[in-house]
């Protein structure tokens, strides 16, 4: 831009400008003034932006996950469907497994299930009917459909809200039994406790087809980000109707996490040399893994807004520096007229701070406007967020004064005869001339009072014979 505008710009219009003012013309300075006040306005808007990214990360991390990820080791089994034909083959090999590693002194507790916290499980949720109610017209009770053994709760450090977890008690022989989730009970037993209820997923069930809900558990969302838990129940391994082949091991231990991976595969070889593990991981990665879209955006809206505020910073310098060098002259009959430094840097940083405001002026108002868009970015922050939009303001303020100190600071170092001379020599070429004169003093506190003076070089002779 300022290229193309140089290139158009008019000769004997800039002579007579620069020849008059000894600085650049009002467009030009009208174009460094409107890309300084665009850089800051940009630099706002990511700035908000990143105070809102960071707040949602913050909030994020804060929000209790409804398990403990702490010292627990997960693992994947596939069980090959030539080699585990039926459910009670499933049932006998996990049952072997779970018991082998419960009896190694450095695991705590060990369990199996369909699928781990926040590992992106989304089956369909199961319809079923529960005892003495009926569904609501044209639907169904419905909710999240998943399989559990003995251990695996304990395991996840996922609490106990109201009766029991899973015990070796729940087998095919046993009563048939469900744990459902807190949202669940509070969704289909708004008005009672469900434990003792029971629900059938059979059509026309009959007595053997109930289960009985023997415990409630805490929530556990899908995501870190989801707004809320979707209802779900959990049904025991040992009384699953259909075999399972791919569980999901979750084992807490007080050891090292290479000593359990490998007591995990040794009891899984123990029982079958052609089985292997994958996903062999803690649960601390892999709730990390779950802030890994949010953590990289925030990290890409801060390093953008990082480096707006860079060319902000730049621009503002540069503009407010080369205006401070264009009025040198000014600024050094300032000082030779006896003017304070400290007016001195006053003006020159409240020029840049106009320039300031205005872009963040317009910042706020674009950042609060474009920031609706990170509705579905965020998480339990307010799109409109006065602690983001108030650190937006300090940090924009604390760039332009930080950008135009230096320069500030320089106007006050200029030598003010030497000003003078430049000047009187920029005024020759355009015709004129300065002096220094005396006048009588005004008071008898005052001896002398110093003007200076601006002529027409054709009564320089004059004056300087007087």
């Amino acid at each position: 831009m300022p290229a193309f505008h140089g290139s158009r710009t008019d000769l004997r219009e800039s002579l007579h400008e620069g020849g008059r003012t000894a600085t650049s013309s009002r467009a030009t300075l009208r174009l460094r003034n409107g890309l300084v006040v665009s850089e800051v306005t940009l630099a706002c808007v990511l700035l908000i932006g990143a105070g809102l990214m960071l707040r949602s990360f913050i909030s994020l991390l804060r929000t209790d996950p409804g398990f403990r990820p702490e010292r627990v080791l997960t693992a994947t089994i596939a069980l090959p469907q030539a080699s585990y034909k039926d459910v009670k083959a499933v049932r006998q090999f996990y049952r072997s497994l779970l018991d082998n590693l419960r009896s190694e002194p450095a695991i705590r507790f060990a369990g199996a299930g369909s699928d781990l916290p926040w590992t992106g499980y989304d089956e369909n949720a199961g319809g079923f009917l529960i005892e003495g109610e009926k569904p609501p017209a044209h639907d169904e009770f419905h909710a999240r459909y998943h399989v559990a053994t003995p251990g695996y709760f304990r395991a996840l450090g996922i609490p106990l809200l109201r009766g029991r977890f899973f015990d070796e008690h729940d087998n095919a022989d046993g009563k048939s039994v469900l744990i459902i989730n807190e949202t669940m009970a509070r969704r289909y037993w708004p008005k009672g406790s469900a434990l003792g209820r029971r629900v059938s997923f059979d059509d026309h069930p009959k007595e053997k087809d109930w289960l009985t809900v023997v415990g409630i558990i805490g929530d556990v969302k899908d995501t870190p980000k989801s707004p809320g838990a979707e209802a779900a129940f959990w049904w025991p391994l040992a009384q699953e109707p259909f075999p399972i082949a791919n569980l999901s091991l979750a084992v807490r231990s007080n050891s090292d996490a290479k000593i359990v991976a490998d007591h995990l595969r040794s009891a899984v070889w123990a029982l079958d040399r052609n089985l292997a593990l994958s996903d062999v991981r803690s649960m601390d990665s892999v709730a990390d893994d779950s802030y890994a879209t949010p953590r990289f955006t925030l990290l890409l809206v801060v390093l953008f807004a990082v480096l707006a505020l860079t060319l902000a910073a730049i621009g503002t310098y540069g503009v407010i520096a080369y205006s401070v060098n264009q009025r040198i002259h000014e600024f050094g009959i300032r000082m030779a007229l006896g003017a304070n430094p400290r007016d001195v840097v006053s003006g020159v940083l409240a020029a840049g701070m106009k320039l300031t405001l205005a872009g963040l002026a317009l910042g706020l108002v674009s950042g609060l406007a474009l920031s609706r868009l990170l509705g579905n970015l965020i998480y339990g922050v307010s799109v409109v967020d006065p602690l983001a939009n108030c650190a937006t303001c300090f940090i924009a303020i604390a760039m332009a004064a930080l950008a135009c100190s230096v320069p500030a600071i320089r106007a006050t170092r200029v030598n003010p005869m030497s000003a003078l001379r430049e000047t009187n020599r920029h005024l020759r070429c355009s015709g004129h001339a300065i002096f220094k004169t005396q006048k009588p003093a005004i008071n008898k506190n005052i001896t002398e009072a110093n003007t200076f003076s601006c002529v027409p070089l054709a009564d320089v002779d004059t004056i300087s014979h007087k």
